[in-house]
Parts: structure tokens; sequence; C-alpha cells
């Protein structure tokens, strides 16, 4: 990893099953330039889908696609510590906990231990997704991105961090 990295947080995003699976609302043109076909054959037609990719708040298919999304929350959301980022994340995670499993078993290792993989993967260069169900049957994402991305490198910063 370069020394100018750093990380953008993204999210949270909470929405239903049927949205995150919409693959067309996930993907940048060119693979979303047939979406008015696609909203009128869905039988609840997403408000995401009259608005350009970059202005979307559903999770990209490609991490490194967020970058080209620019939300009013970026310069909360920006660091230069991965440790800061992974800190971020856990605090979503804290606002938006999982379902729990019906046997009462534990649903992740611990949040001291997703945290610390998270710093340890940012650090590394690896973009890092949290993404769990809610009550109600809904969705939870949250994600930290590597500026500049290791798989999208020519994806422009959409804020350097000050």
């Amino acid at each position: 990893m370069t020394e100018l990295a750093h990380f953008h947080g993204y999210g949270p995003w909470i929405g239903r099953p049927d949205q995150y699976h919409a693959e067309y609302l996930r993907r940048p043109a060119p693979f979303n330039t047939e979406w008015r076909d696609m909203v009128d054959a869905m039988k609840r037609p997403d408000q995401e889908a009259y608005l350009r990719f970059e202005e979307r708040t559903i999770p990209p298919m490609r991490t490194g696609h967020w970058l080209l999304r620019r939300p009013d929350c970026l310069a909360g959301q920006t660091w230069r510590e991965s440790k800061e980022a992974a800190e971020w994340l856990a605090g979503e995670f804290e606002r938006h906990p999982p379902v729990p499993l019906p046997d009462g078993r534990p649903i992740h290792p611990g949040l001291s231990a997703k945290v610390e993989y998270a710093a340890a993967a940012l650090t590394n260069g690896t973009d890092v997704v949290w993404m769990h169900y809610l009550p109600g049957d809904y969705m939870f994402n949250a994600c930290v991105v590597v500026c500049p991305n290791r798989h999208l490198p020519d994806l422009p910063c959409p804020l350097p961090p000050s």
C-alpha cells in the first residue's frame, strides 16, 4: 500500500433484500443502461432506479465503485488510520445489531475481533464490508474502501483527507 493511502466509509445502507439483489441498481453504466425496462418489470420499483449510479445509496457490486459516489457525510467518514475506520464500522454495527440466531449462538467472533481483523485488512489494502440482516427482513451494509483502490486504481479520490 502506498503512503498516500487513506480510507473512506460508506453507509450504512439499510434496505430490503430484493433491493440488494437487484444487480442492475448496483452496477455503473454501461451495465445499468436498460434500467427503464427493468423498473417496469419490477413488482415494487425502487426510487434508486431513477437515479444515476453515482447518486444511489445502494451498495455497488464492486466495493471500489463506492469511490464514484460523494455523499455529504464523506468528510466525516474519511480517515488516514485504519483503526479509526474500523472503529467507525464498529459504531455502525452497534447502532444496527444483527438479528440473533434462533438458538442463541453468537453470530460473530466478537466485536473486538471484527475490529482487529478490519483494521488489519485495511492496512493491507483490502476493502472491508460488514453486512447482516436486521429485524423486519432488512439488510445492513457498511463499507470502508481503501483509496487509492487496489482493484480500481484509475478511479479518482472522492475526497482527499485534510
